[in-house]
């Protein structure tokens, strides 16, 4: 970077911090951003061909949704000017009639557009913002690269989040965030509360195959995730804020197979250990030294048999649309049925001997026919 360039810098951070220049090798300069000048917000784009004198410039300003172009032909600009005097007079050079009065914030809280320059921090987080400064994105925080929030401005109504779906971040802002600022503490806040949650997850994440959700994001609670052959646990954080208090484990399997693997984690969970980690504790309770994981293999005719072995014997799919994969199996040992929930709850509804009773749904295995029975209901709704 040359000494023009710098100082050219360091001219828009302290006169204009709004806007961003970027200089070509053939000399030429261009600048784009919002300037603010009188209490007036100004979009603009600037291309300076030789600069830093002012001939042959292009001025684009924003005026409601599209861009107006001024030139030395309809601009009053003085033979002598440079481009930090064209800045400083715009706003008198500019006709009056096309002025943009700045925004108020609808919050009474001043104006949030010089809120938004004054929490441009790049050193902890990303800030991007639409054209129209409609909308405006915190993301790529330091220690949470994963997480953003999305607001409109200038109602700073929430429009989208990386926190957990079960955490009423809408309701929060309301109750005690008034301006931009206050936000973004309250949402920096809650991602330090929610680390212990983040934490719990991260070895299941990376030591479990995980097969719901997929993709995993930072808005889910739950994971499903192999126990053993045909059997699968189900770990849900009912409140992200109270982890251990809150959680909810749910197997899903075999009948019989089920029932005794519940005795275990009824016995367990009174020996769990508050030092060790949620991956830790399941590990111990179950008695196993690691969780199940696929076998990993570069033979691509391998694959492909193993992707064919994991499909729904009713479907013929793996994966359903909302993310769902086989988890149903047959109560008898010999019978290789393995199926979704949804699928397996079409088809007793096609049997002329199946029923209802007490939520729990009775019919026959569309492979061995052996007697089946489930509860649709808290499989489906959990799942």
């Amino acid at each position: 970077m040359d000494s023009g360039e710098r100082d050219l810098e360091l001219f828009l951070a302290a006169k204009h911090p709004g806007l961003l220049a970027e200089q070509q090798s053939n000399g030429a300069c261009i600048i784009r951003g919002v300037l603010c000048s009188q209490g007036n917000w100004r979009r603009l784009k600037l291309y300076v061909p030789h600069y830093p004198s002012l001939h042959g410039f292009q001025l684009y300003v924003q005026e409601h949704l599209e861009y107006k172009l001024y030139t030395a032909d309809n601009l009053k600009v003085q033979d002598d000017w440079l481009l930090e005097d064209l800045l400083g007079n715009l706003e008198e050079i500019l006709p009056i009639k096309e002025a943009i009065s700045c925004i108020k914030d609808a919050r009474e809280e001043g104006n949030i557009y010089a809120d938004i320059l004054a929490l441009n921090k790049p050193k902890e987080y990303r800030l991007q913002t639409n054209d129209a400064c409609s909308r405006i994105r915190f993301c790529e925080f330091v220690d949470y690269e994963q997480h953003y929030l999305e607001l409109e401005v200038p109602s700073l109504r929430l429009l989208q989040h990386s926190l957990p779906d079960c955490v009423p971040l809408a309701e929060m802002m309301v109750k005690s965030a008034r301006s931009l600022e206050e936000v973004l503490i309250l949402f920096r806040k809650l991602l330090e509360e929610l680390r212990p949650f983040y934490d719990n997850f991260m070895d299941i994440d990376e030591l479990c195959h995980v097969l719901q959700p997929s993709p995993v994001t930072t808005k889910h609670n739950s994971r499903v995730f192999p126990l053993k052959e045909r059997v699968f646990l189900k770990v849900t954080i009912v409140d992200p804020f109270a982890c251990i208090a809150s959680m909810a484990l749910k197997i899903i399997g075999p009948t019989e197979e089920v029932a005794r693997l519940r005795h275990v984690l009824s016995d367990g969970l009174g020996n769990w250990d508050p030092e060790l980690d949620m991956h830790k504790n399941l590990l111990r309770i179950f008695d196993l030294c690691y969780f199940p994981m696929p076998e990993w293999t570069d033979d691509p005719k391998q694959k492909e048999q193993d992707d064919e072995d994991k499909r729904c014997n009713i479907c013929f799919e793996y994966r359903l649309d909302g993310g769902e994969v086989p988890l149903v199996s047959c109560d008898n040992t010999k019978c290789v049925l393995n199926c979704h929930a949804a699928c397996l709850k079409e088809w007793f509804q096609t049997l002329m001997e199946g029923k209802t009773f007490l939520e729990v749904s009775f019919g026959l295995c569309p492979f061995c026919k052996a007697k089946l029975s489930t509860s649709f209901v808290a499989l489906l709704d959990d799942l």
